[in-house]
């Protein structure tokens, strides 16, 4: 048997007048409407903020949270745009960083939170449930763009990529690791364990714990992403991300509980 093979349907859901809707951006679009859903779910269940405190607060955080990835990936890739500037403004040819939108993102919150004095580290560890949800969906637009694929591989899960979209050195080779659903799965693991923990930590470490599994998760699935424009030698550049995030997470953890 050839086991389980992955291959994505299309990368255009249809076009109007040659205007092309990408499942990409529907993609997206879903995840961070159900994050903010969950989000405002449990933020309104809990009793601790105004009602529907994450409907208010959602377009802050989401223009924030894009320009924030944008520029992200536009600055570990920025041998290309110093040459293209304009290209920079040009978000539906892709280009996007969860790093980026999580920081974003989290100055949005951090000062929406200090404006109408909320307890921003309580308004965070709500916003984290849908963040985990929201990044579990979005990854699956990667799916559908044949992008953020791993290693070649003959595993019994495992990934077809159309030639167009391989990488020179492994022209070769059909069959990539799916590392777009491992880490949505893995996503998912997060936002129910998330869920089972929420209400029984201090304001402020449920986002820790997030930020720590989170950076392990992205952290060791860098190592067979084939993906990445910026390296520190054998590290990417979101690996190195997420072990500064994951070490400086734990440091604030255990001072905080000291």
């Amino acid at each position: 048997m050839d086991g389980l093979i992955l291959s994505s349907p299309a990368r255009v859901l249809f076009s109007v007048n040659g205007f092309e809707v990408y499942i990409y951006g529907l993609t997206m679009a879903l995840a961070i409407f159900c994050g903010v859903f969950i989000s405002n779910y449990f933020a309104n269940i809990s009793g601790k903020f105004s009602k529907d405190i994450f409907l208010n607060v959602a377009p802050l955080v989401i223009i924030c949270g894009l320009l924030g990835a944008r520029l992200w990936y536009c600055g570990i890739n920025y041998e290309f745009y110093i040459q293209n500037p304009a290209a920079m403004l040009n978000f539906r040819e892709g280009g996007i960083s969860i790093h980026g939108a999580i920081f974003g993102g989290a100055i949005a919150l951090w000062y929406f939170a200090r404006k109408n004095k909320f307890k921003w580290q309580s308004l965070f560890d709500y916003a984290v449930l849908g963040l985990a949800l929201g990044q579990s969906i979005g990854r699956w637009g990667n799916f559908f763009n044949n992008e953020a694929f791993g290693l070649p591989s003959d595993a019994w899960l495992k990934l077809y990529i159309p030639l167009q979209n391989r990488p020179e050195v492994f022209l070769n080779y059909e069959y990539f690791h799916p590392t777009f659903l491992y880490e949505s799965v893995l996503d998912f693991v997060l936002f129910l364990l998330l869920c089972r923990l929420l209400g029984k930590f201090p304001d402020g470490k449920l986002t820790l714990l997030y930020l720590i599994a989170y950076s392990v998760i992205r952290f060791f699935l860098e190592f067979l992403r084939i993906d990445s424009t910026l390296n520190f030698g054998i590290i990417t550049f979101p690996a190195l991300v997420s072990l500064l995030v994951f070490i400086v997470s734990i440091f604030v953890l255990i001072k905080l509980y000291k």
